[in-house]
């Protein structure tokens, strides 16, 4: 790929605060040197188009052969596209970069987010493509070490899905167990926030999901995830987590798994799991030691200059399978 190559991405969902569209502008973030197109195929809020300034925004009602050739880019790079009314253009090299499973565009190469999706997949010889993820804002007169009390965060994308109703019985349990605890919630609907603020003992604060909110991660001690039902493909959280010093507490499925081998870290399979793992982290020195260590594994494996270097390997792939 030439320096000043042109490349298209094309998104199905245009909320910053989720998966796809904040891997969009990490992979601008990845390849500075290129030009960069995102179009999303639905509304674009104007925080989307904020984050992504100075590159052009497309919303597009569906992903065409037209709309691609028309702005003639170098290099097509899907995310989650569905083949429903979608067309690609044949003369310009693809990639279709699965985040989650469903029916898929074909392209000419397809990369998964997580070893454990391609499997879900079924895919035969799959690419994996780990996401690279911004190092958080740090405010600055932030400093977790002064910390009298564990502050342990939950940050999520503000949809009820990511949110299930039986997750104050959860926050209760461990409330219970760890009075000296202070939770906070970035992401939670309002709906559920009444039925947290009592699971926690009023010890919770709540934050909107905006994309500065990940800058919490700097006054975290630890970011903690558990959904019963959903898994998740990749989740982008433990790395952000993890780049900043704050230790992440999540489910043993899914992409964490792959996340948390890496940062020699182990996931959670029950609620006292979780528990324990709060109670090891009450230690100050052992709390600092993995914070530290966590830290730079997390900048070599998922920087976004780490991210730059794993699609810059794919593209070989890319032209052998064209030629």
């Amino acid at each position: 790929m030439t320096p000043d190559a042109h490349i298209l991405q094309i998104c199905n969902v245009g909320q910053i605060a989720g998966g796809t569209a904040a891997c969009a502008w990490t992979l601008t973030q990845a390849l500075p040197q290129c030009q960069h197109t995102v179009a999303f195929l639905s509304s674009v809020p104007d925080a989307t188009r904020n984050v992504l300034q100075p590159h052009r925004v497309e919303s597009w009602p569906r992903c065409s052969r037209d709309q691609i050739q028309g702005l003639a880019p170098d290099l097509v790079f899907l995310h989650n596209v569905s083949p429903v009314h979608s067309t690609l253009w044949e003369d310009v090299p693809s990639i279709q970069y699965i985040h989650s499973a469903g029916q898929r565009l074909p392209a000419n190469l397809t990369v998964y987010c997580s070893d454990w999706l391609a499997q879900s997949c079924r895919a035969n010889r799959p690419s994996i493509l780990w996401q690279g993820v911004p190092r958080p804002l740090n405010p600055g007169s932030v400093d977790r070490n002064r910390n009298s009390r564990l502050k342990v965060g939950r940050l999520c994308t503000p949809s009820t899905r990511k949110w299930p109703q039986d997750l104050p019985q959860f926050y209760a349990h461990l409330t219970q167990r760890h009075p000296d605890v202070d939770w906070e919630f970035v992401g939670c609907p309002v709906s559920l926030q009444p039925a947290l603020l009592a699971a926690c003992q009023g010890r919770a604060t709540f934050h909107s999901a905006d994309w500065a909110a990940r800058s919490l991660f700097w006054s975290w001690d630890v970011m903690l995830y558990h959904h019963p039902t959903l898994t998740e493909s990749f989740g982008r959280t433990v790395a952000e987590a993890a780049r900043t010093g704050c230790i992440p507490i999540v489910d043993d499925r899914g992409g964490f798994i792959e996340q948390l081998r890496t940062l020699s870290l182990r996931g959670c399979r029950s609620w006292s799991d979780f528990s324990d793992q709060l109670d090891a982290l009450q230690e100050r020195q052992l709390r600092h030691s993995i914070s530290t260590s966590i830290q730079h594994r997390a900048d070599e494996q998922f920087s976004i200059r780490a991210f730059g270097q794993r699609i810059h390997t794919l593209l070989p792939r890319l032209s052998s399978i064209r030629t």
